[in-house]
């Protein structure tokens, strides 16, 4: 189907040859001689031929070929069409989106922001974001590999996977994994940031991690100023074959009007025993960018089958040794299980410049997620590695809105130029599970359960819906001085958040919608001492979903204010030309609901707390012509203070590496032209499974190998792009992340090629 909408849109565009004709909005002038009265021939013939010579060297130029369209220029209140451009290296972009404050250049943004590109993600072979955010060392997947999701910790606290923004507007993404094909730019923004992008909803409404160690924004690919036409064939270890296809045109006098096909299939054995996968998604984004109004929408779908899905494994209370990991490409779990999400999402997001120093914009999203399931999360029971667990079958279905308006304006007043911004934005989803459950006998981590048979499903085991609505209005001053030399941001948002839960298996559990709020503010400075320095500091927030306290407890029914997780950071960022680099160090900490007891009556407080406090460096950029880094060293120590009764006060916080490191680099040799070799360490330190500190993870090394050769095309003279790599080098086992009592497998060896055609 992808390859027939691709010839019939190239056929539509004339790719032959003459798709310029769309681009002109009328034919070039023809210029005809008017006739000549006949005159006697007489000695004045020669300077009337002369005369006539000269007439038509004046009108000679008209039969020039008509100027390029050139486009629209995005004012600097804008951001729709305007994304910052690649730095040196083209693997990471020179700044990125902040929500309210707009899109920021890397040396006015006082945060450390990451924005890796669509090159990187082609070029590295990227299936899915998890693939991308390897990239840096703060940010972790603590969600199995082979299990199709990828949550996350950044910074050392959780980020759900239904919390990735599409476009800026937060849970509209593809929920639990979304495939790299289809977009332009991953923005990875390190500490909280609910001044920028207000309160996430996080999973199903009810409890959320509140994006408070980091979030991330997907920008979706529009059409380019230049055509293009590709088409990628792809490979991965055992037997996945793949395509992916990519067309873009833009058309009008000043190249307005844009529109983008992008589209991935791919199906077959996956680096593990006995698991299948066949995932696929298609994207269409159009666009028009006038000369005052700027318009995008996108819409997608996106649908994965895994036969079976890994998951992560619960710790039982008799293991008290962390068994070794299964050999790599061990497939632990039972042959019928599956897992099968689709996603269709969409944005529409327009701007209107006012005048010169005032934009209005607006944003709308929609998010319809599904889910079909049957398998069991296993529990490790024993030290030797013994599993049980509880086998369900059900569907989840997760439908969000998102909504965003607001203005973006400049101001002078003297010698201070303001950058004020007015938004307001919303989120409201809705979440149902059902589930019915079974029973299964034990099997070993260690021998594939190939002869468990399919067992009868006959208690209902959970049968509800869950509401959230959150809604906010932020303002904020960027005050510069000296050619934004010094630059100071204030600003404040009041977050307004409320869930609601019907349960009908346990209906005590159930609650009407209560909402409550609170004010966050924030306050930024950047300092440049020269022009490639820059000194940044910064307090903000992020923020949680309110609590209500169960049945139970003496304040039973009491709700919770979102809890608000303070961040202080600090950092240098030097750009030296063609390399950049940042230094920073940070203090976060996050609040959580801990019980107390006094005379035997048990009651529940919002003040408990996990302290993270750590430093990064990071780089980007080129050392030289043909040699590329990218990638850092984080140093986090995550501490639980304040817990109940003081049981694990000083304890580390689980599954936060005290030391962490991505370190890759790109060389294009000297010896071949065009051969470029690449590299990538992962290292992840030792890492705690559960509060009391007495079950731990061993520290883990992944190493990645691969190469990439362009050459011409001989049919159409055009580059074809061969690439390969090879992920976990070594084939290590290893136990990758552990979170909320659960721990995580790594991915076995996987081999990586693909051959990209342009047209």
């Amino acid at each position: 189907m992808s390859l027939g909408l691709v010839s019939s849109l190239a056929l539509s565009l004339n790719v032959g040859g003459v798709q310029s004709a769309f681009a002109q909005t009328k034919l070039p002038d023809v210029t005809v001689d008017a006739p000549k009265p006949k005159v006697r021939q007489t000695a004045s013939r020669p300077q009337t031929t002369a005369t006539r010579t000269a007439q038509q060297r004046r009108v000679a130029p008209r039969n020039l070929p008509p100027t390029a369209p050139v486009a629209y220029v995005t004012p600097s209140t804008g951001t729709i069409g305007a994304p910052p451009s690649p730095y040196a290296g083209g693997q990471v972009a020179s700044g990125g989106g902040l929500g309210l404050l707009g899109n920021r250049g890397v040396m006015n943004t006082p945060f450390n922001q990451t924005s890796f590109t669509s090159q990187l993600i082609q070029n590295q072979q990227a299936r899915t974001i998890r693939d991308v955010l390897i990239n840096d060392p703060s940010v972790r997947t603590i969600q199995a590999a082979g299990g199709g999701a990828d949550s996350l910790f950044i910074r050392g606290f959780y980020y759900d996977s239904g919390d990735y923004a599409l476009n800026g507007l937060a849970g509209i993404a593809p929920y639990y994994s979304t495939g790299a094909n289809f977009i332009e730019r991953v923005e990875l923004l390190k500490g909280p940031a609910a001044l920028l992008n207000g309160m996430t909803v996080g999973g199903t409404g009810a409890s959320s991690g509140g994006a408070v160690g980091g979030s991330v924004n997907l920008v979706t690919k529009h059409a380019l100023d230049t055509d293009i036409t590709q088409l990628t064939a792809t490979y991965a270890s055992k037997t996945q074959f793949g395509e992916q296809i990519d067309v873009g045109r833009r058309y009008g006098e000043h190249k307005e009007w844009g529109v983008r096909l992008n589209s991935k299939y791919s199906n077959g054995d996956t680096p593990w025993n006995r698991q299948t996968d066949e995932f696929g998604n298609a994207h269409l984004a159009v666009d028009y960018h006038g000369e005052n109004v700027r318009i995008d929408a996108d819409v997608g779908y996106q649908a994965d089958k895994l036969n079976p899905p890994l998951r992560f494994f619960g710790v039982g209370t008799a293991v008290t040794s962390i068994p070794s990991p299964p050999s790599s490409g061990t497939n632990f779990q039972v042959p019928w299980a599956y897992y099968a999400p689709t996603d269709f999402f969409s944005t529409v997001k327009g701007e209107v410049d006012l005048n010169d120093r005032i934009t209005a914009y607006a944003g709308f999203g929609y998010h319809d997620s599904n889910i079909n399931y049957r398998y069991p999360s296993p529990v490790l029971s024993s030290n030797a590695g013994l599993l049980s667990g509880t086998p369900g079958t059900g569907s989840e279905t997760y439908k969000t809105y998102a909504g965003e308006a607001g203005l973006r304006m400049t101001a002078d007043t003297g010698p201070i130029n303001h950058a004020i911004n007015v938004g307001y934005s919303v989120t409201d989803r809705t979440y149902t599970q059902q589930v019915v459950s079974g029973k299964m006998p034990n099997w070993s981590l260690y021998s594939e359960p190939t002869n468990i048979g399919l067992p009868s499903f006959a208690t209902l085991q959970a049968n509800q819906t869950v509401g959230a609505n959150l809604w906010s209005i932020g303002v904020s001053d960027t005050m510069s001085l000296l050619n934004k030399r010094i630059q100071l941001t204030v600003g404040v948002r009041r977050q307004t958040a409320g869930t609601e839960v019907t349960n009908l298996v346990t209906p005590a559990s159930s609650r009407p919608f209560e909402d409550t709020s609170v004010w966050t503010p924030a306050y930024a400075l950047v300092v440049k001492p020269v022009e490639f320095v820059s000194l940044y500091a910064n307090y903000i927030e992020g923020l949680q979903t309110p609590t209500v306290v169960a049945a139970g407890y003496a304040n039973s029914g009491t709700v919770f204010p979102p809890g608000q997780t303070k961040q202080v950071e600090t950092g240098i960022k030097v750009d030296f030309g063609r390399i950049t680099t940042t230094v920073s160090a940070f203090d976060i900490s996050r609040p959580s609901v801990i019980t107390t007891s006094s005379g035997g009556v048990l009651t529940q407080e919002l003040n408990g707390r996990q302290r993270n406090t750590g430093a990064e460096f990071n780089v980007f950029g080129e050392v030289t012509p043909t040699l590329r880094l990218l990638g850092g060293v984080a140093y986090i120590h995550g501490v639980q203070e304040k817990t109940s009764g003081g049981l694990t006060d000083g304890k580390r916080a689980i599954g936060v590496p005290e030391l962490t490191v991505n370190l890759g680099a790109e060389w294009d040799t000297p010896f071949v032209r065009d051969l470029t070799l690449t590299g990538r360490v992962v290292y992840t330190g030792a890492q705690y499974v559960d509060a009391a500190n007495k079950l731990s993870l061993p520290d883990w090394t992944r190493v990645d190998l691969g190469a990439r050769y362009t050459f011409t095309s001989p049919w159409n003279g055009k580059p074809i792009v061969l690439r390969a790599s090879v992920e976990n080098v070594f084939d290590k086992a290893y136990w990758a992340s552990a979170y909320s009592g659960v721990i995580t497998l790594g991915a076995p060896r996987t081999y990586l090629v693909s051959t990209t055609f342009n047209f």
